[in-house]
């Protein structure tokens, strides 16, 4: 697993807007990326790792009501109004987050000011650090199913028991809130518990003969000293049981396309823009091509009327372009296939074979019989040849020869 970077901010006790940070592998083992200073800083050493906001216990009230409905949606809804007894503060200007229900039926709730988380985010933000997590630090404190768990840190007492959420207290005086945490003489349960006390180095130094007192109340009582604090504590209860993320509902983090469409919008809007522009530009092209178009065809008209005096109604043909080309056709067809044409064909063969002369000539339905007269049957043939050179299927249809001339017979077919 990839390295994650726990992050603690704000910081129990500290002076101004002071964080301090901790990277642990994935198995909740510290490495040597750790700090403690200003959030840009911290936002230098990320270098990529997945991010969890670390928050003090005190600002997040946590309770585990029985509630009847199944469906994380459901449980959502009936969150507020399964704590609103139990707060201080108006149910509207808190923000809460819901853990998985259990097998009987209770559902681990956390409640905090709405406000609060807003501004934790904001700060993160503007120094570009964007928490993948934000867990209360009083659940990554070690949970112990045979003994009861107690750090104390920055004046502050967290008691954590067996199947029980944990507990934070003001740890001054510490004699009275390990007393009302239960762990004092006057408490009968005291004696059978057995107690392990993370202590960082200043609180020992502070209560130690409080904390030893401990010996004579309890079962059995281990203490173990955080040289370096509790944030590499924390930092492997962090990676190792993952607590309930308070970033849900409108905190929520987007994943996949739903995260990354804040970055993309203003270049989808510009995007989306472009392609309007573009419509409409095609759009604008198309209504001035309608209306040549429109016009055109009305120009058509009128010559279509002269060209089809024959017809009533130009609105009935299916197309009165292609019954005016076709007409312009047949037109340009007379003159270059028909008589006309086929005169015109003669003249220039006949120029290719002098001596050569027309003695009847017959048109009808686009075939022109020719009586030829020519000095000899290879004029004949040249006249032939040349009118097939010019397009026309021409064949000859015989010769007879007259003295000293010859006649020959031609059939002249135009190209249509």
């Amino acid at each position: 697993m990839a390295d994650s970077f726990i992050l603690r901010y704000p910081v129990p006790g500290a002076v101004g807007h002071e964080a301090e940070w901790q990277s642990v592998d994935g198995s909740g083992t510290p490495t040597a990326t750790r700090g403690r200073g200003a959030l840009g800083e911290a936002a230098s050493q990320l270098a990529g790792r997945r991010l969890t906001l670390v928050v003090p216990g005190e600002d997040v009230a946590l309770a585990s009501p029985e509630l009847p409905a199944r469906g994380a949606a459901k449980l959502v809804k009936l969150a507020p109004y399964a704590l609103e007894e139990h707060l201080a503060t108006e149910v509207e200007s808190l923000h809460f987050a819901v853990g998985r229900q259990a097998p009987g039926g209770r559902v681990p709730i956390a409640a905090l000011e709405r406000a609060s988380l807003t501004g934790w985010l904001a700060a993160l933000g503007a120094a570009g650090l964007h928490p993948g997590a934000v867990a209360s630090d009083a659940l990554l404190v070690p949970a112990n199913p045979s003994h009861v768990v107690v750090l104390i840190d920055a004046g502050r007492l967290i008691v954590r028991r067996p199947d029980s959420l944990p507990l934070v207290l003001d740890a001054e005086p510490l004699e009275s809130a390990l007393a009302l945490a239960g762990l004092s003489a006057a408490d009968a349960s005291a004696s059978t518990a057995h107690v392990i006390a993370y202590v960082t180095a200043a609180e020992w130094q502070a209560h130690s003969g409080a904390i030893e007192a401990l010996k004579d109340v309890v079962a059995s009582l281990k203490v173990q000293l955080l040289a370096d604090g509790p944030l590499p504590l924390l930092a492997a209860g962090a990676v190792n049981s993952p607590p309930l993320n308070l970033l849900q509902g409108e905190f929520a983090v987007r994943q996949g396309f739903a995260g990354e469409w804040p970055r993309w919008r203003g270049a989808a809007m510009l995007l989306g823009a472009c392609l309007v522009l573009h419509l409409l530009t095609l759009g604008l092209d198309y209504w001035r091509a309608h209306g040549e178009e429109l016009k055109v065809d009305q120009e058509l008209k009128v010559v279509a009327s002269e060209a089809l005096p024959t017809i009533q109604n130009l609105n009935r043909l299916p197309s009165v372009r292609a019954a005016v080309e076709s007409r312009l056709h047949s037109t340009r067809a007379a003159v270059s296939e028909g008589l006309l044409g086929t005169l015109g064909v003669l003249a220039a063969a006949s120029a290719e074979a002098p001596g050569t002369r027309i003695d009847a000539l017959s048109f009808r339905d686009g075939t022109t019989d020719v009586t030829v007269d020519a000095a000899d049957v290879g004029a004949i043939d040249r006249l032939r040849q040349a009118a097939k050179n010019r397009g026309y299927n021409a064949e000859l249809q015989g010769a007879t020869q007259h003295e000293t001339r010859y006649q020959g017979r031609l059939q002249l077919k135009g190209p249509g």
